[in-house]
């Protein structure tokens, strides 16, 4: 592809051979092309190699199984369900449900990553999510110039802007990087902080630079905030697709938990069958279909071929979560499949993957799934989800991110109807990035 030699791996036996079975040598990242190289410059959990890498991957799961910042999450979480649910039940106005989840995603990396919540029209979050949205577009590693490099010298307005936002934001995080210096915080409650109180004074022995932790958090909201909100699209589209499964994740949170009691995080293990049907849609609808680049760092064999070294490999994850050779009836929905499996841990490497596999998988599952539960679990225990034209089938069609086409998706209670969603307008002041035209809407709402 271009000046650059690309393997595109299918299926559960070559992906498990090249993630898992070689995942020791297919670590890298080919940092040296044109946009990483340009742009991050090879730093950051998502395009460093080597011991920079390793240790960045146990800074973020060591903040991620900390105590007090799993408590200080859920706090956050908490608080944002509260604002998400008033701004639903507010009968003035019509929302955007992407704009809702968009923010309420936001909220949630930004308390994790740098202990701060912004209110929906804050200028400053506005500014920065936005410029944040423009740099994971033109930084993503799909863009051509990553293969054809002459073609940057035709887009040299876009890529100063990526530039400029790149720095703009960088910028900014160091901002917030020094006010947590002057004013430490102990016991920590964000990654920031906790990185800064467990491992600053090491930073030189663990291979992180400054930059490293300041791209850091720029990747993991680049790669966050779209995964959160595609993740959970498909969650609730699924969930009206099939109201028996949703009746009865609804009937395990009430009789569980109850109704006026707010569902937690830890809860999961009280309620295995809503976990189940999660981990049931994210196998059938994850909304990752390839890996991020990976590079070998010496020959490797895959299904009997041979990939030379510095080959740069994608891997398709979606057919090894439907590979009859490990799920029953794999094309049906069946949420019963994961009662009494710890998820991927108790399945073969590699044919469960809504996070990658191996040793370079995605860092943020962790949070991921406590944002994803949370927040579901609080919808269904509180609406009924249903469609505004139940005479319309819903389409499950995908694009190349695999994303739901636009529907109609209603949520309902025992009441009179408290508002309406159009989906994709009206936008709220401020909120510049483009429509997202092929996910499904809320349109009603009542309780």
């Amino acid at each position: 592809m271009g000046v650059h030699e690309v393997v595109f791996v299918f299926g559960h036996q070559h992906v498990q051979e090249v993630l898992c079975k070689n995942g020791a040598l297919t670590t890298r990242r080919p940092n040296w092309m044109y946009i990483p190289n340009k742009i991050s410059k090879g730093k950051g959990i998502l395009w460093s190699n080597g011991d920079t890498w390793k240790a960045l991957q146990d800074v973020l799961k060591s903040a991620q199984g900390d105590s007090r910042v799993v408590t200080s999450l859920q706090r956050y979480l908490a608080a944002e369900y509260d604002v998400f649910q008033s701004h639903v039940k507010d009968t003035s106005s019509a929302y955007d449900l992407e704009f809702l989840i968009r923010q309420t995603s936001f909220n949630f990396l930004s308390a994790f990553l740098v202990g701060k919540r912004y209110s929906y029209n804050d200028p400053a979050m506005i500014e920065i999510r936005d410029r944040l949205a423009e740099l994971g577009d033109s930084t993503a590693s799909a863009n051509l110039e990553n293969y054809l490099p002459f073609l940057a010298s035709f887009e040299r307005t876009k890529f100063q802007k990526a530039a400029d936002n790149h720095e703009i934001i960088f910028n900014r995080f160091r901002e917030i990087m020094r006010e947590k210096r002057n004013t430490p915080k102990d016991p920590p409650t964000d990654f920031l902080q906790f990185y800064l109180s467990n491992y600053e004074q090491e930073g030189s022995k663990n291979d992180i630079s400054e930059s490293d932790l300041l791209q850091t958090l720029i990747d993991m909201y680049c790669a966050g905030k779209d995964n959160l909100l595609l993740s959970t699209k498909w969650i609730l589209m699924a969930l009206v697709k099939y109201p028996e499964v949703q009746s009865k994740c609804r009937s395990e949170i009430h009789q569980v938990i109850g109704r006026g009691q707010r569902v937690q995080s830890q809860d999961r293990s009280r309620t295995p069958y809503t976990v189940a049907t999660i981990k049931e849609i994210q196998r059938l609808y994850s909304p990752v279909t390839f890996t991020v680049f990976h590079y070998p760092e010496k020959d490797i064999q895959v299904g009997g071929y041979d990939i030379p070294k510095d080959t740069i490999m994608m891997i398709e994850c979606k057919a090894p979560c439907q590979d009859k050779q490990f799920w029953k009836d794999p094309e049906n929905f069946n949420p019963d499949r994961f009662i009494g499996l710890d998820g991927e841990q108790k399945l073969p490497q590699g044919c469960f993957m809504p996070y990658g596999a191996g040793p370079r998988y995605c860092i943020g599952k962790y949070v991921a799934d406590m944002f994803m539960y949370s927040l579901v679990a609080n919808i269904i225990q509180n609406f009924k989800i249903t469609t505004k034209h139940p005479e319309q089938p819903l389409s499950f069609e995908n694009a190349f991110t695999w994303s739901p086409m636009p529907t109609g998706i209603s949520r309902k209670a025992s009441g009179p109807i408290l508002k309406c969603l159009q989906f994709g307008r009206p936008r709220k002041p401020g909120y510049t990035n483009k429509p997202f035209d092929f996910l499904p809407c809320c349109d009603e709402f009542s309780a």
